[in-house]
């Protein structure tokens, strides 16, 4: 046996066996990456050319973190840098159906308290869970509108009715304060849009073949990308890309006067309509000031002003106006009634519409809440349709707005088209 086991062995003996090895070629060429490091290491000119540019990067950092430290010192002098993890959303959107904007605060932790403000006028409508106090403006100092709103009960959202008037670009901050230790402020921004009351609507050919309507054209040397973009400023839906067509075309609908507008617009040539003449005003100015900034040459074609379009408007702002002022006349009539009606014997001699005042006071008193401010949101309205009216006329009638006041007060559908007839 044992014999065997030796004849195994040197059969597995006679197995040939393999050496494997590396071996550097010298002749191989270097890579241009390892010539540079080994010229750095060896030749001093390289290698001080290499920590020059080492020193002036960190002399760069140097100054950037100085910057930075200066912008710091400015914000406050009494501030403590803290690190915080919560986070704040923001929105601002159309509500189609109220004619207004609301606008939208989201946290993860409990809101104490926002601080508003804006270079624009502002009308709060229904600030939600929060009481506002609302400053003075104080235009010297571009603060058109300042509030605070201090949120009652632990919410982590507050939404916020809001009506900016249109013609005028401009921006809300918000300054979002957390109920947390210690206290952190953050800031959101949002662009006011001089046309934020207008909504988007589907391109129809037939639009004007049945009503009237006043036209803007404007020639010159933009481009269709830059005209898209200057439209952008005006309108809040526009998309940010160009749609791929030699002629695009967009259609929009105030949300506030139920007017229509239509903007076609290729490369050095632009077209506007609308009823509302002072939307085609509106348009115009925000072109002609982004060009001028951008210094692209305008040429404004004499605007078509078709007068039936002034009554079209009226008849769409009558029933508007009307509805507002009798919500106000109702509701002193409620006034009144509720103090002389104590009793149903009181209640039974008072005719079928005071009646129906008193019954409804729940409802009445709810609509009125925002009324008065609506209406002088109206007035302000009817001022610019004024000054627009007999602007594209070439007559200055800023001397007669206190007749809007006067109309307002006195209101009536033979007044309201007296005023805005012809200047005499």
């Amino acid at each position: 046996k044992d014999k065997d086991k030796d004849k195994d062995k040197d059969k597995k003996s006679d197995k040939p066996k393999y050496i494997s090895g590396l071996v550097l070629d010298d002749s191989a060429p270097e890579s241009p990456a390892s010539q540079g490091e080994e010229a750095t290491r060896t030749d001093p000119t390289e290698r001080n050319k290499k920590i020059e540019a080492l020193q002036k990067e960190i002399t760069a950092l140097q100054e950037k973190v100085q910057d930075e430290k200066l912008k710091y010192q400015k914000l406050s002098t009494e501030s403590v840098p803290v690190s915080t993890r919560s986070k704040v959303k923001s929105g601002l959107f159309l509500d189609s159906n109220l004619a207004c904007q609301k606008f939208t605060l989201e946290s993860e932790m409990p809101i104490d308290m926002v601080a508003l403000h804006s270079n624009i006028p502002i009308v709060l409508l229904d600030t939600g869970v929060a009481f506002p106090s609302i400053s003075p403006p104080d235009p010297g100092e571009d603060n058109a509108f300042v509030a605070t709103l201090r949120v009652h009960g632990s919410s982590n959202r507050l939404q916020i009715q809001l009506m900016c008037d249109e013609g005028q670009v401009g921006t809300l901050v918000a300054y979002v304060v957390m109920r947390v230790s210690p206290k952190v402020v953050h800031r959101v921004e949002h662009i006011l849009l001089p046309l934020s009351l207008h909504q988007s609507l589907p391109w129809d050919d037939k639009l004007w073949q049945s009503s009237p309507y006043c036209e803007v054209k404007i020639q010159g040397t933009f481009s269709q990308g830059q005209m898209h973009s200057w439209l952008t400023h005006c309108f809040p839906s526009i998309p940010a890309k160009v749609p791929e067509s030699d002629v695009v075309k967009f259609a929009f609908e105030s949300t506030f006067a139920s007017t229509r507008v239509t903007a076609e617009y290729s490369k050095g040539e632009a077209l506007f309509r609308s009823t509302n003449f002072t939307t085609l005003a509106t348009i115009k100015d925000v072109i002609s000031r982004e060009a001028n900034s951008a210094k692209v040459k305008l040429e404004v074609k004499a605007p078509i002003f078709d007068e039936s379009c002034v009554m079209q408007l009226l008849k769409l702002l009558h029933p508007k106006v009307s509805k507002l002022l009798k919500l106000k006349e109702n509701y002193l009539c409620l006034e009144a009634l509720e103090q002389l009606a104590s009793s149903d014997e009181d209640r039974a001699n008072l005719s079928p519409s005071m009646r129906e005042i008193l019954e409804n006071s729940a409802e009445l008193k709810a609509e009125h809440k925002n009324n008065e401010k609506r209406i002088a949101f109206m007035e302000k309205v009817l001022e610019q349709l004024f000054l627009d009216r007999f602007k594209f006329k070439g007559v200055n009638v800023k001397h007669r707005l206190s007749s809007v006041q006067t109309l307002i007060q006195n209101y009536s559908w033979e007044s309201f088209v007296e005023l805005f007839a012809a200047a005499r």
